[in-house]
């Protein structure tokens, strides 16, 4: 197989170097890393992208080379930034063909933004945390709405959320809310740690915050919770990369002080955690970012670093059973390892893992134009999970746990909820209005 070096590689790119908006290095570089697909072929059953890739590839005698821009337009569409290719690739860096597929198709979708703009629709969807402060404002209103068939199909038609996709139920007893309420209570000898509660748990899932809580400090974690806005990630599925931008900096601002001060910043949700680490330093040039970054754990990934160094509390005393785990692509992304499996089974679960894709990633499964390729890509998790016959579904990823009640009707949480109930405590039943 021949393919040509990389001039302009996506994946070492910043997003200001003036190759990166070049409409004609783009292009070259689409043509590129799609002959070194065209001859692989190993991700042809990961998502819906790579079959449309291949099939416009076949169509072209002069394959990748003849393959109309407009067609590279239809791959991005598909692409839905699980990342699950970038670990799957043998060819990427530091391998001589540079191949970052996930790299690539972000920047093809900023230069359609920019090209094209961004309907409006497209970004009210990404706005999570408004839509989740309106929704602890007046969650029995928004929850009856988000339930209610009639109100589903005018939303389909408006904004393009599919009627049948199952929204998150809102709460007014939000996370930071009760932590105001309740205070801290570790005693800070184990470390400290600052939560970023992220829009879904702040607003949505507040027990999976208050089990992190909870479970931190009973191995003498001092926890503060944190969450001023989005961590920014909804936008990139739009590529709005100004908002982007404008949310990580202003997180950065407010991190990078508890981060200098030697706290971890540590994140109940595999996307956030995985945009901090990865993004940051990308989005907002200075040091400061990358001390952000280096300092952020995924919260499993925090609670495993503990059990490591001996300070976790091993006193579990509730048998957890059996446990089918979902494991989140953002999460596999990171490269840590399956720690919630590994902690569920300190406390002596029998766990099953499913490493497959919810198909979701943002808004992407949400969209009523792409529902079927997304449900089409989730039924292999779906099949998996319910063949498990646990006694628990678990999953870090919240819009993966969506998916699931949707597709299987039944309710997964978050691994950290698991772990409360095995130390004796109980889970509570989701979110009220």
């Amino acid at each position: 197989m021949k393919v040509d070096p990389p001039e302009h590689p996506s994946g070492s790119l910043h997003y200001e170097d003036a190759a990166y908006s070049d409409s004609g290095a783009l292009d070259r570089e689409l043509r590129r890393v799609g002959e070194a697909c065209h001859q692989c072929r190993r991700c042809l059953p990961l998502c819906p992208a790579f079959p449309k890739l291949f099939d416009l590839v076949d169509a072209s005698p002069a394959e990748a080379a003849g393959v109309e821009s407009a067609g590279f337009e239809q791959v991005n569409e598909l692409c839905f930034h699980c990342r699950l290719c970038y670990n799957h690739c043998p060819y990427t860096p530091p391998h001589a063909w540079d191949v970052d597929f996930p790299a690539l198709m972000r920047r093809e979708q900023l230069a359609r933004a920019r090209r094209d703009g961004i309907p409006l629709a497209r970004r009210l969807t990404t706005r999570t945390d408004w839509i989740g402060r309106l929704g602890s404002l007046a969650p029995a209103l928004v929850n009856f709405a988000n339930r209610n068939r009639l109100s589903r199909i005018a939303m389909e038609k408006t904004i393009g959320i599919h009627r049948d996709w199952v929204q998150p139920r809102y709460t007014a007893r939000t996370l930071r809310r009760w932590f105001r309420r309740r205070g801290p209570r570790g005693d800070g000898s184990a470390g400290r740690v600052v939560l970023f509660a992220t829009c879904s748990v702040e607003y949505s899932d507040p027990e999976a915050g208050r089990a992190a809580v909870e479970v931190l400090e009973r191995s003498h974690v001092r926890v503060d919770v944190h969450y001023q806005r989005c961590c920014g990630m909804p936008f990139t599925d739009i590529g709005d990369l100004e908002a982007t931008r404008r949310a990580a900096a202003r997180n950065v601002a407010a991190l990078a002080p508890l981060a200098d001060a030697g706290a971890r910043i540590v994140v109940p949700g595999p996307s956030c955690s995985l945009l901090i680490k990865t993004e940051y330093p990308k989005l907002v040039p200075g040091e400061a970012a990358q001390r952000v970054a280096a300092a952020t754990r995924d919260l499993m990934e925090h609670l495993y670093e503990l059990a490591r160094e001996k300070k976790l509390d091993r006193g579990f005393t509730r048998p957890l059973g059996r446990v089918a785990y979902h494991a989140p692509c953002h999460l596999r992304a990171q490269n840590v390892g399956l720690r919630a499996r590994d902690l569920l089974q300190l406390a002596g679960a029998e766990v099953e893992v499913v490493e497959a894709c919810s198909g979701v990633d943002g808004t992407w499964g949400m969209q009523a134009r792409f529902h079927e390729e997304s449900l089409g890509v989730a039924r292999k998790m779906l099949r998996a999970l319910d063949a498990a016959g646990a006694e628990h579904l678990s999953t870090d990823c919240p819009l993966a746990a969506l998916r699931i009640q949707e597709g299987l009707g039944r309710r997964a949480v978050h691994p950290v909820v698991l772990l409360r109930r095995a130390y004796g405590g109980a889970e509570e039943g989701g979110a009220a209005s």
